[in-house]
């Protein structure tokens, strides 16, 4: 196994290239499900834009924030790791002198794509000032159903209804962390097409990687209950570096849900859009902790 930093940019390389299936639907369930949208819509009037400050008093009208996300331990804590890494070894002269020669898989640092003293000690500097375990015990999971088993968690994934056609293309997980990347096709009123990336985070734990929202002072959130009864949340970052992205996020009792949405709805911008609605839909939150 090479060194982690660099294991971990060919983990993200391979899950960011794999294709995006299509699920196709008849015309006629097309039509119907275009109706249902329809009738579902009716009665929703265009939000005029507003500022920065009234989006900002708007949200807080409406406790439609990050709030429970961005108080936490586990963020924090992610936040202090990102600063500290986006200083450190700048130049990779530190990690080219170290090279990528094979570790433990015991190795207690294996989760943080750590490769130096310094780097062991922030973290277990971090770990301690939050009072967070690391994680540890990498596993890749075959399938679904071997994902579920491994974290301890129940059947989340709605993979074939009328309205949604899903596959799960890859997963892998720590400590019941995990990471899973799929597909899905969503009917609305059209038929969207979305490849995702859906993280849990477990509180309690040390998680340097899927907290990481970069600045949040440009964020735009709205609140929304699921059909399962799940309240999740919406929320547009701009990010200078990154553009926007566009995140479905939960705070379950055990965990943080995080959903980066990929492909075909890069192009959201307002988090009133139908297609997050569809794609929130096709999860139940409630079977995770």
């Amino acid at each position: 196994m090479i060194k982690k930093k660099v294991m971990i940019v060919l983990i993200t390389a391979m899950i960011m290239m794999s294709s995006l299936t299509a699920c196709q639907k008849t015309g006629d369930e097309t039509d119907h499900n275009a109706k249902q949208a329809e009738e579902a819509m009716e009665g929703i009037t265009d939000e005029k834009e507003v500022s920065d400050t009234e989006r900002e008093t708007l949200q807080q009208e409406t406790g439609a924030s990050l709030g429970f996300l961005t108080d936490s331990p586990e963020y924090k804590a992610c936040a202090e790791w990102r600063e500290f890494d986006d200083g450190y070894d700048t130049d990779f002269a530190i990690l080219e002198q170290v090279g990528n020669e094979p570790v433990d898989l015991e190795y207690e640092y294996e989760a943080y794509c750590c490769y130096s003293p310094e780097m062991e000690q922030k973290i277990d500097e971090i770990c301690e000032k939050y009072s967070l375990s690391k994680l540890s015990g990498f596993q890749i999971a075959d399938d679904y159903s071997e994902l579920c088993s491994k974290a301890g968690v129940g059947d989340f994934c709605e993979r074939a209804s009328e309205n949604v056609n899903q596959s799960v293309l890859s997963s892998y997980l720590y400590d019941g962390a995990f990471l899973m990347e799929g597909n899905a096709a969503l009917a609305g009123s059209s038929i969207y097409e979305v490849s995702y990336q859906f993280a849990r985070v477990v509180k309690g734990y040390f998680t340097f990687a899927y907290l990481d929202f970069g600045d949040l002072a440009e964020c735009n959130v709205r609140a929304y209950t699921t059909k399962k009864g799940e309240n999740v949340f919406f929320a547009n970052i701009i990010n200078e570096d990154w553009g926007t992205k566009t995140y479905i996020i939960a705070d379950r009792e055990k965990s943080f849900i995080v959903i980066n949405v990929l492909g075909d709805m890069t192009d959201i911008t307002d988090v009133n859009d139908e297609r997050l609605e569809l794609l929130a839909d096709a999860f139940d939150f409630t079977a995770i902790p």
